[in-house]
């Protein structure tokens, strides 16, 4: 069997076909790709035209849309996961590569402080010439401290590609990108399958919180808002009872509170006008219950429980203090 006539089989035969660029990766990077990809994806390579040939040959409904995307250094990848899923993983597993002359570095490149194994002579100067720290000991060359050769964003020189080629350090990072891809009877672009994860889940979730704001402000009832908006009819009746002054007996204590309030307030207007009308004892816990409402910026102990016959007592008592 030719190689066209396997690479049609194997399409025929995948989930999802996609094609994936392969500029600038070399053999020793490709190979690191591979193993990442193993038990999620299969990468073949052949020439454009054998490719092409493949995707004609193919009896999947529609793959040949591929053809057109069989351009520049490219390669098929054969998976069971879906697009969406295989972008995210390849952009997540990426192979080191060893640094090129006037590439821009896309994060700080550090020399470790290491043994290079180098006898002395030449080498030394040029890692003085590259300002990287180094002295003789027991023999050999020492880089003496780690050093930020080449800084994020600026152009790597020849000189420091070598060098770091020379130290074994592969500072760059290639990954396969997913250009096409074929699945379910359509081909998807880059466009349409690189999506970023983390801000479509909140987009999601904020859509999720306007949905139950819609509903309970709407009064259009959910299986989930249903609870919600009883807890707001109840929240919005008990407000009305209060403010037209309609008593039910369940809210006795708040409609004590609100007249208890209500008549220091005015006791302190009353004060204010004239400071002999009201009694100083009455005027002394009008102004200790405002102390006491007042927010404080630190909580310095969480207040105990009370009983509830307490508190009514007490807001009697309040009340019967001004007018008794």
């Amino acid at each position: 069997m030719d190689t066209v006539e396997k690479l049609a089989a194997t399409i025929n035969e995948s989930k999802m076909i996609g094609l994936v660029n392969v500029e600038g990766v070399g053999a020793k990077q490709l190979g690191g790709i591979r193993e990442n990809l193993r038990g999620s994806a299969v990468l073949k390579m052949a020439r454009n035209t054998l490719m092409i040939r493949a995707l004609e040959k193919s009896t999947k409904k529609n793959v040949k849309d591929l053809v057109e995307y069989v351009k520049g250094p490219v390669a098929f990848v054969f998976s069971d996961q879906d697009p969406f899923a295989l972008s995210k993983f390849l952009s997540e597993n990426k192979a080191a590569a060893p640094a090129k002359g006037g590439q821009v570095s896309p994060k700080d490149i550090i020399v470790p402080a290491m043994n290079t194994g180098v006898a002395p002579g030449p080498f030394i100067s040029e890692l003085a010439g590259l300002k990287i720290p180094a002295r003789v000991k027991g023999g050999v060359i020492h880089i003496t401290d780690d050093t930020v050769a080449v800084k994020a964003g600026s152009v790597i020189s020849n000189a420091m590609a070598q060098m770091l080629s020379r130290l074994g350090i592969e500072p760059m990072e290639l990954q396969l990108k997913l250009i096409a891809a074929y699945t379910d009877g359509e081909v998807l672009t880059a466009d349409s399958f690189e999506i970023d994860i983390e801000q479509l889940f909140n987009q999601v979730i904020l859509g999720h919180q306007l949905a139950i704001n819609l509903s309970i402000n709407t009064g259009i009832p959910t299986v989930e808002t249903i609870p919600l908006i009883i807890a707001k009819a109840n929240m919005e009746a008990k407000s009305l009872a209060l403010h037209i002054g309609f008593f039910v007996p369940e809210m006795l204590d708040q409609f004590l509170s609100r007249a208890n309030s209500e008549a220091f307030a005015l006791a302190a207007a009353i004060s204010a006008k004239d400071p002999d009308a009201i009694p100083s004892e009455i005027m002394s816990h009008v102004q200790a219950t405002a102390v006491a409402d007042a927010p404080t910026e630190v909580a310095t102990k969480p207040a105990e429980p009370e009983d509830d016959d307490e508190e009514e007592g007490e807001s009697v008592a309040g009340i019967g203090g001004l007018f008794g």
